[in-house]
């Protein structure tokens, strides 16, 4: 899980992350996450989601318009893990008035794992070449050796945070995750073995 506390990424048009925010063909919402997990894309997606939400954080089945699936497409290297809480905290809010499908093509790094496991049951897919990948987290800490001594510390409950995020969400247990990452290096799945594991319902 590399969930970078502060992620640096560099600002050329071609490397940032894209946010989609569309109906699909059938009126349904349709948001999507391409690229680097960072403040702005995060704050693209929580809005769409917050929009889709009727508007409101704490909305009831009344106040929709609409209560079809959102459908979340996701092919991201991953990113900030606040970042990505700001989105999975709306989502998991919205999951209460409305099913969020979530897709993960290409590869789903990081991030973006916590993310596609955060998908209504049985309505999160990945196709059949996409990956998967999970590390610990890291970060550019700089700084008093106090400075590093905090920082290594929240980051220390930072991925604490995300493992139970996944672990919450698939069949993994946080001792399994914890294991799986033990050799401090990324740790690559196939979309059968993400099938397996709990965090996707269906390969397609």
């Amino acid at each position: 899980m590399n969930f970078t506390a502060e992620h640096e990424q560099e600002e050329a048009a071609d490397e940032a992350p894209h946010v989609v925010v569309a109906p699909g063909e059938d009126d349904s919402p349709l948001i999507g996450l391409v690229g680097d997990l960072n403040e702005a894309a995060s704050q693209n997606l929580a809005m769409a989601l917050l929009a889709f939400n009727g508007g409101k954080i704490l909305a009831t089945s009344e106040d929709l318009e609409d209560d079809s699936d959102i459908e979340f497409f996701i092919s991201s290297g991953g990113g900030s893990v606040n970042d990505m809480f700001a989105v999975y905290d709306l989502l998991m809010l919205v999951k209460n008035n409305r099913d969020v499908a979530t897709f993960g093509y290409g590869k789903i790094y990081s991030a973006a794992v916590v993310l596609l496991a955060a998908g209504t049951k049985g309505k999160r897919y990945m196709s059949k070449h996409a990956r998967l990948m999970i590390h610990h987290c890291s970060t550019n800490a700089a700084g008093s050796h106090l400075d590093i001594k905090c920082g290594f510390e929240e980051l220390q409950q930072l991925e604490g945070m995300m493992v139970k995020a996944i672990a919450d969400n698939s069949k993994l247990s946080v001792k399994k995750l914890y294991k799986l990452i033990s050799n401090n290096t990324d740790v690559f799945f196939s979309a059968e073995e993400a099938l397996e594991m709990g965090i996707v319902d269906k390969i397609i």
